[in-house]
């Protein structure tokens, strides 16, 4: 089984850890790098190969790297999240945003599984 490549991008201090440790504990995902600032997470997309990046930001704008994301990696599904773990949206260069609200932390992976699933 292939797992599903995460980068987590722009978390506040606390976010990475009980997020990579939620992630770590998925045996279809794996997380392959934290990194910040729209340079870094361009490059480091690349490089990781990554399927997926998680982003933390508050509010529900879409942040401008989100278009630049997903005219250089096609494929990739981004999902932005409050720094809260409750509420946010994931995003694809084929589908429309799906925004998910109230959620638990351990449950962040079931829509960045369908996500991924989904495909383009």
């Amino acid at each position: 089984m292939k797992k599903i490549r995460v980068l987590l991008v722009n978390h506040p201090e606390m976010v990475p850890e009980s997020l990579h440790g939620l992630l770590e504990e998925q045996d279809d995902m794996e997380v392959v790098g934290e990194c910040r600032g729209p340079m870094n997470i361009l490059r480091e997309t690349g490089r990781t190969r990554a399927d997926a990046i998680i982003l933390a930001q508050e509010g529900r704008d879409e942040p401008g790297i989100c278009g630049q994301l997903l005219a250089v990696y096609p494929d990739l599904v981004i999902m932005s999240i409050n720094p809260d773990l409750t509420t946010g949206f994931t995003l694809q260069l084929c589908t429309d945003r799906r925004e998910f609200t109230s959620l638990q932390a351990e449950d962040i992976v079931k829509p960045l599984r369908a996500a991924i699933r989904m495909g383009c």
